[in-house]
C-alpha cells in the first residue's frame, strides 16, 4: 500500500473510530452533527448500540487494514458504508425521508477509496 493511500485508510479509520467513540461518550452531540434527534427509552438504546457498534467497526476494520497492510480487512467496512448509502436512497424512494446527498456522497466516497486501495494493494 503507497503511503499517501495508507495515510488516507488510517484517516478514514480514526474519523469513524471517533464518532463510534462519541456515540458511547456523547450521543447528543453525534446525533445533532449528523442532523439528527436523539431518541428515548427502547429507540435511544436501538440508536446507540446501532450506530456505535456501525461506526466503531468501519473505523477498527480500517486501522486493522492501514496496520497490517492486509486489505482484506477493508472489505467489511466498505460493505457497511457501501450499504448505507443504499439504504438511504431506498428510505427516501420508499419511505418519504429527505434525500441525504451529502452523507451519501461521503458514503460512496469513503467505499470507493476503500475498495480503491484493495485494488491497488
Amino acid at each position: 500500500m503507497n503511503k499517501f493511500l495508507n495515510i488516507l485508510t488510517y484517516a478514514i479509520g480514526l474519523l469513524f473510530l471517533f464518532n463510534g467513540l462519541m456515540w458511547l461518550i456523547s450521543p447528543t452531540d453525534i446525533a445533532s452533527s449528523l442532523g439528527m434527534p436523539l431518541l428515548t427509552g427502547h429507540g435511544l438504546s436501538t440508536q446507540i448500540g446501532d450506530l456505535a457498534s456501525f461506526f466503531l467497526v468501519v473505523g477498527i476494520f480500517t486501522l486493522l487494514g492501514a496496520y497490517t497492510k492486509k486489505t482484506h480487512w477493508l472489505y467489511a467496512p466498505a460493505a457497511l458504508v457501501g450499504f448505507a448509502a443504499i439504504s438511504r436512497i431506498i428510505a427516501y424512494l420508499a419511505h418519504g425521508a429527505a434525500l441525504s446527498t451529502d452523507k451519501i456522497a461521503v458514503e460512496v466516497i469513503v467505499m470507493g477509496i476503500l475498495l480503491f486501495v484493495v485494488k491497488k494493494s
